[in-house]
């Protein structure tokens, strides 16, 4: 603490030659020409450093003015100022233990003493002092061994100046000349003006001294002033201030009596409620309210009294000329209790006492501290403390905590998720047992299953068990046929008829359709969840086919066809073979039973033409095929073997309610003969 207060009061005390007055004439001691000893020489000058003072160089400053260094350089440099006083002593004042970074910026102004913890004040000895400032591009040791850093503005170097110059010089001689300046400024010290006395008296006495606005003391007092014009203020409770100046000569002393006059005011003073006592220093001035004119202007101790209600007492200030306004609102001596809860309706207990429900609003309670209790079914019971204010309405809002309840949750299936307001809580079977009081949205879901929902009330202390059966995920399919009417088994099992809608679960089925007079269609499905799919089969009708034929390969009429006409043929055997031989002008012709109801009704020969030269796959122009007497040509197709297979559809010519003649015509101007060995009618 010390050591603080030491540094903020820290004066430094510079400089100062003694000066002898006579005649009051200023005689100025003649001083070594330091000057010319200091002036290192530089070929070299291109740092530049500009030091000056708070005054023109070579001014007078009296003792106990403040002196303030100024610097600035050419360039980023470091600096060091010295003082050279008249005594002959060198003193360092910059860098030291204060302001220890001595680096400067180009063309910056830097104002010494740069902290407000510390100041350069003017002391003697009298005479003429130089300051002294070197920059360097480079921090130098100038005095070996001295590490400025650690030192005192003010502290000695050397008690000798030409010692210390002698030093600079050959530290500065070891430098470049383009790394180092120096400048020199100086100043004259005189002895300060005389003080005079000045006794200044007040009636009443005790009155408060201002000299140029600056509180001096209380009358009658006497102060110590230099030469010059001041400005004198008496202030004093009760009465007007006055002020005045006086003019201080050097050397003659003066005394002052000053009279004040007393000052007055008004004062209204009201209050809420009215007909409060009012008191101004202890006396009794009237009730509210109230209006006093021309007391005395100062300050008062005000109390105002009213039966019920706490009593007011202040300091106030009636102020001269004017009327001064105050009013009051009186705070109730009891207070009011406001107490409510979350939720409402909980019992409130006061010090034990019951007192009603919440919302509840308790009045006229004596002010302090009481013990509260809240109870309401399902909660826990609160117990705390709530003060109580004169005049206040304290406010009080409590959240009770419901006693907790339990929830256990099953599935069929087991292992499903249970999400309890959309909080995940874990897989079922689950106990939950920290729940409040209160409605729960619970979700149970699991993979291939619908999820169930339940909104679930729970009262605190609550332990209910929930059963959850899932149902499966069940996904439309919609399943036609054409023809429709087909019968739908699923994995096997009989389900219905086209057209049908089935509700299936994610998965693989086979699917069969069957109907009578069509083939039975077996097919995968896949169904996916909730997925609305349709599907369209078309089913293959059963074929059925009847054939009726005619063979002559064994010398006969081996088949079913009825041969009602043969004119101009004959069996004839080649190889082993028999083959029924046509001659020209000759005609064959066969009948097919009825009914011979079919959509295609297929004609097969198998014939051959004797010396023939044309291509199997020709038809021989003199052969003609009729059905029911109508002229069939092209045939749809040939198989070429030994004997041409000739195949027509001839279902357009056949009439299937009645009997069908097929009849094989060779033509008279046919170069040969025409030998079949087989005739077949076949129905599909």
């Amino acid at each position: 603490m010390k050591r603080l207060f030491s540094l903020i009061l820290l004066i430094f005390i510079l400089m100062m030659l003694s000066v002898n007055f006579a005649q009051e004439k200023i005689q100025i001691q003649p001083e070594k020409d330091w000057e010319k000893i200091i002036i290192v020489p530089n070929p070299e000058p291109i740092l530049k450093l500009d030091l000056w003072l708070n005054k023109p160089q070579g001014s007078v400053y009296k003792v106990g003015e403040d002196l303030i260094i100024y610097a600035r350089a050419n360039d980023d440099v470091y600096l060091y100022i010295f003082d050279i006083t008249p005594d002959g002593q060198f003193k360092l004042i910059f860098p030291n233990s204060y302001s220890k970074d001595n680096f400067i910026k180009k063309d910056k102004v830097y104002t010494f003493p740069d902290k407000p913890t510390y100041k350069f004040k003017v002391t003697p000895p009298f005479g003429k002092e130089y300051i002294v400032g070197i920059i360097t591009k480079k921090p130098i040791e100038i005095f070996p061994g001295k590490r400025f850093e650690n030192l005192a503005p003010g502290s000695v170097i050397e008690k000798k100046v030409e010692v210390a110059l002698d030093n600079i010089q050959k530290t500065l001689k070891r430098e470049e000349g383009k790394t180092w300046a120096q400048s020199v400024t100086f100043f004259y010290v005189q002895e300060a003006q005389v003080r005079s006395s000045i006794k200044i008296s007040s009636n009443p006495p005790g009155a408060s001294v201002y000299l140029d606005n600056d509180y001096q003391g209380t009358t009658p007092i006497t102060l110590m002033l230099l030469p010059g014009n001041y400005r004198i203020t008496l202030k004093k409770e009760g009465y007007l201030d006055y002020s005045t100046n006086i003019v201080v000569q050097e050397g003659r002393d003066r005394e002052y009596n000053f009279t004040l006059q007393p000052a007055y005011g008004n004062l209204r003073i009201e209050t809420d409620p009215r007909g409060a006592s009012v008191y101004l220093d202890g006396s009794y001035k009237g009730l509210t309210p109230l209006i006093l004119y021309n007391i005395p202007a100062k300050t008062y101790q005000l109390r105002i009294v009213y039966p019920g209600y706490q009593e007011r007492v202040e300091t106030i200030r009636v102020e001269p000329n004017k009327t001064t306004y105050l009013s009051y609102s009186l705070i109730p001596l009891y207070g009011s209790l406001s107490i409510n809860s979350i939720p409402q309706g909980a019992e409130v207990y006061l010090n034990g006492v019951y007192r009603g429900k919440t919302p509840l609003v308790i009045n006229n309670i004596n002010p302090g501290r009481y013990q509260i209790q809240l109870r309401l079914k399902g909660y826990k019971d609160y117990v705390g403390f709530v003060d109580v204010y004169s005049g206040q309405i304290s406010t009080y809002n409590f959240t009770l905590v419901p006693l907790l309840a339990t929830l256990n949750v099953f599935s069929t299936p087991s292992g499903a998720d249970v999400y309890i307001n959309g909080v995940y809580k874990g897989k079922t079977p689950l106990s939950v047992s920290d729940l409040s009081a209160g409605s729960y949205n619970v979700r149970v879901t699991l993979s291939g299953y619908e999820d169930y929902y339940e909104t679930v009330y729970l009262e605190s202390g609550d332990v209910k068990q929930l059963n959850v059966t899932l149902k499966p995920i069940s996904s439309e399919i919609n399943i036609d046929s054409q023809p429709r009417g087909a019968r739908v088994y699923i994995d096997g099992k009989y389900q219905g008829t086209t057209p049908i809608t089935l509700y299936l679960r994610e998965g693989r089925y086979t699917l069969t359709l069957s109907l009578e007079g069509y083939n039975d269609l077996t097919t995968e499905i896949v169904v996916k969840p909730r997925d609305k799919a349709s599907y369209m089969f078309t089913l293959v009708p059963i074929v059925v086919t009847k054939t009726y034929y005619l063979n002559f390969t064994k010398g006969g009429y081996d088949g079913n066809l009825i041969v009602v006409r043969a004119e101009n043929v004959f069996m004839d055997k080649e190889g082993k073979e028999y083959a029924l031989v046509i001659r020209p002008s000759g005609v064959f012709e066969v009948k097919v039973p009825s009914p011979f109801n079919f959509k295609d009704v297929i004609l097969k020969i198998n014939l051959f033409f004797e010396r023939d030269e044309k291509k199997k796959s020709e038809i021989y122009p003199s052969l003609v095929i009729l059905v029911n007497g109508k002229n069939i040509t092209l045939p749809i197709s040939f198989e070429d073997k030994d004997y041409v297979i000739a195949k027509w559809n001839i279902g357009d010519f056949f009439d299937p309610n009645k009997e069908n003649v097929i009849t094989i015509r060779v033509l008279s101007e046919a170069q040969n003969n025409v030998r079949v060995k087989e005739i077949v009618v076949e129905g599909r």
